[in-house]
């Protein structure tokens, strides 16, 4: 059985990791102004280098076929007794994650501590046209809980299917505005203005990436009045079987009063995956407690 209605569907940062941009998706805390609706103007590019360039080697770094990450996620509530339900202080996950040819993507993600969060685990489909499905399973009446698009969000982190599905930078038009130096790492500045057709909750996006590596290192993502609602920043990267990582990294989710620190405990590239960990007899069984 098949249900519509909007689930806690996870992610991600890509994240995504976050994202993801990580993550995808999912900031920043140098070179941003106090006030969210001004920030500071960086230095004007001095490189022969464009927007486009700058996120086809951002893109190219997540050039790995199948992965299996390990995570840790500390969560930090404004107010606590303002949430529905206890959040724990503290989880751990797996992110399978496996490409197709045609550029399709699946993702499960196992909540694997503490125990009570296990039906926190859910599917996650991306097709090559980039329209995103997230599917969970309820134990208590035995059924799929299937979530379409982009503006759904994940009530423990907060975040949206786009953010957990790595920030979809195609989503946007980008502009190169200027370089500087964010958490003591030289960088491009980018401007992400949403396309007219493309659906989010983020219409203006700047993505800060450095400039000997490419990797996305810090976001601050804005709503249609241009309002902050999130801050992404990557505290530290690695190189494992050569591939960028990213190691330490918080999302400040400012519209949910909530901020979240993730943490890489262990990463697998290239694993020749199998289609039959992406299945929903596979999810039932790691969700069932």
């Amino acid at each position: 059985m098949t249900s519509n209605a909007s689930p806690k569907t996870l992610l991600p940062g890509y994240v995504a990791v976050v994202l993801a941009i990580t993550l995808l998706l999912a900031g920043c805390n140098q070179k941003a102004s106090n006030n969210a609706n001004t920030p500071a103007e960086p230095a004007r590019p001095a490189s022969t280098i464009n927007a486009a360039q700058i996120i086809e080697r951002t893109r190219k770094l997540d050039d790995f076929s199948d992965s299996v990450m390990k995570l840790r996620a500390r969560i930090q509530v404004e107010n606590p007794a303002a949430q529905l339900t206890p959040i724990p202080p503290e989880v751990q996950m797996t992110m399978y994650r496996k490409r197709a040819a045609d550029g399709s993507q699946m993702m499960r993600v196992d909540f694997t501590a503490p125990p009570t969060q296990r039906d926190l685990s859910a599917l996650i489909a991306i097709t090559p046209a980039g329209e995103i499905e997230g599917t969970r399973y309820t134990q208590s009446n035995n059924t799929f809980v299937t979530s379409r698009g982009v503006l759904g969000e994940d009530s423990l982190f907060g975040m949206t299917l786009q953010e957990m599905a790595g920030g979809q930078p195609e989503r946007y038009d980008w502009k190169l505005v200027g370089e500087e130096t964010f958490n003591q790492t030289p960088v491009y500045r980018l401007d992400g203005r949403l396309k007219p057709a493309a659906e989010s909750k983020f219409n203006h996006v700047i993505l800060f990436v450095a400039k000997d590596n490419f990797a996305a290192v810090g976001a601050e993502f804005y709503d249609d009045h241009d309002e902050l609602m999130r801050r992404m920043k990557v505290d530290k990267l690695a190189q494992i079987n050569g591939h960028w990582t990213r190691m330490h990294w918080t999302v400040d989710n400012r519209s949910r009063q909530k901020k979240v620190e993730f943490e890489t405990l262990e990463a697998r590239y290239d694993q020749n995956l199998s289609a039959a960990l992406f299945s929903r007899d596979q999810l039932k069984q790691v969700a069932s407690r």
